[in-house]
């Protein structure tokens, strides 16, 4: 046992550096990371007090010796589900409530009292072990399937199952030996048996978390990868690929499919006199009005002039015509607020639509570019639908920036 609980004490140490330098300096995952280096300092409490030279069993009888390093190692598996939560942003389950860690350390006392061997403490540690880490594997699986897909996300959660199931053989087999079983394997001491369960559990927990960590920050740097700057919305590059592989579905399934193209009639304005930090900010207050009535299948992206566009699938002109006046009518109810300045805000927004593949990405902008062009030329706060014949569209009304940033 005390062989065991030195590698454990070593590794968990090491483990507590490395991920204290992720949250920290790196500023990976920071709240995650936290949670993941408590676990392993709880790792390291549990291994030393285990240590039979000057731990827990050094003044306490066997069994409260284990019940107290047992506890500690289950305090610590509470923390790496907790961090596994932290880390999908998904709820906590009643098994991280703060309650359970004090019941379970009074069974454990209870138990700890009528067992003289220490296997009944063995038995409660690792039986709460694989119930905190199932229901949490259970809570977390549908958000990490959903970021990498099914068969990824159960490679992932793989080393935790493994973790889970060492700690059911240690269950079952001191529950075999408490019911009368013979010991078993071989010579090997009962705490050798504990420590070595312990020893090979923290190597896979501790692989799962590094894993599931690096698929989170691969799930991070593509997203960014896709991201405009300034909105948070899909950049072009991503937008034309989301229209492409739109189109492509068009041949196997034929719909009206819309594109709705935004300029902010005052964003040239804003930019030329507070500067570019206003443009951007009312940039990002019209992403948040247009998010608001966004639907699940709606997709929003950006260019790099400040434009915003809108996909709606499964919608034609007419409809794409009412979710504009409806966003202008929302816009109009939130103004810009900088520098204490109320200013309203308009957009000048382009429709162009298609039902059939032959129409291409580029030909669907062109048109929605065009719509929103003729809208500003008319005087801004407009919505347009373009056709496909250019010329056959009037030129309108020439309107400065600085005029309409004054409506």
């Amino acid at each position: 046992m005390q062989v065991y609980a030195q590698v454990i004490a070593l590794c968990a140490f090491t483990a507590v550096l490395c991920w204290a330098v992720a949250g920290g300096p790196l500023r990976l995952f920071p709240s995650a990371s936290q949670e993941m280096m408590v676990f392993n300092a709880l790792m390291l409490l549990g291994a030393m007090l285990a240590w039979p030279l000057w731990g827990a069993s050094a003044v306490l009888t066997l069994p409260w010796a284990l019940a107290l390093s047992h506890w500690c190692m289950l305090a610590a598996v509470r923390w790496l589900c907790a961090s596994m939560h932290t880390l999908h942003q998904v709820q906590p389950t009643y098994v991280l409530q703060p309650v359970v860690l004090p019941v379970l350390a009074l069974f454990m006392a209870v138990v700890a009292w009528l067992d003289a061997s220490g296997l009944g403490v063995l038995a409660v540690a690792m039986g709460s072990s694989v119930w905190m880490l199932g229901v949490s594997l259970q809570q977390v699986f549908p958000s990490l399937m959903a970021q990498t897909g099914t068969s990824t996300a159960r490679w992932a959660l793989m080393p935790m199952a493994l973790a889970a199931l060492l700690w059911l053989v240690g269950l079952g087999h001191a529950v075999w030996v408490l019911g009368g079983g013979v010991w078993y394997p071989g010579t090997a001491s009962r705490d050798d048996w504990s420590g070595l369960l312990w020893l090979l559990t923290w190597c896979w927990l501790n692989a799962g978390l590094a894993g599931m960590v690096l698929l989170r920050l691969m799930d991070k740097i593509q997203e960014l990868s896709t991201q405009d700057d300034v909105t948070g919305a899909l950049n072009l590059q991503a937008f034309m690929a989301l229209l492409a592989s739109e189109r492509d579905r068009l041949r196997r399934h034929p719909q009206m499919q819309s594109v709705l193209l935004c300029t902010l009639d005052q964003h040239e304005a804003l930019c030329r006199q507070l500067g570019f930090a206003a443009g951007d900010a009312a940039l990002r207050q019209v992403t948040t009005v247009i998010g608001r009535s966004l639907r699940k299948t709606d997709r929003l992206g950006g260019t790099p002039q400040g434009e915003l566009i809108l996909f709606l699938p499964d919608t034609p002109a007419i409809g794409a015509i009412l979710v504009a006046e409806r966003t202008q009518a929302l816009l109009s109810e939130h103004p810009l607020l900088i520098k204490g300045q109320s200013i309203p805000l308009t957009l000048s927004m382009g429709v162009a639509s298609r039902s059939e593949a032959s129409v291409t990405c580029e030909a669907l902008l062109d048109m929605a570019f065009r719509g929103a062009a003729r809208a500003r030329r008319e005087g801004g706060n407009r919505v347009r639908v373009a056709g496909t014949d250019p010329a056959n569209e009037p030129d309108g009304i020439v309107v400065s920036d600085d005029a309409l940033l004054q409506t």
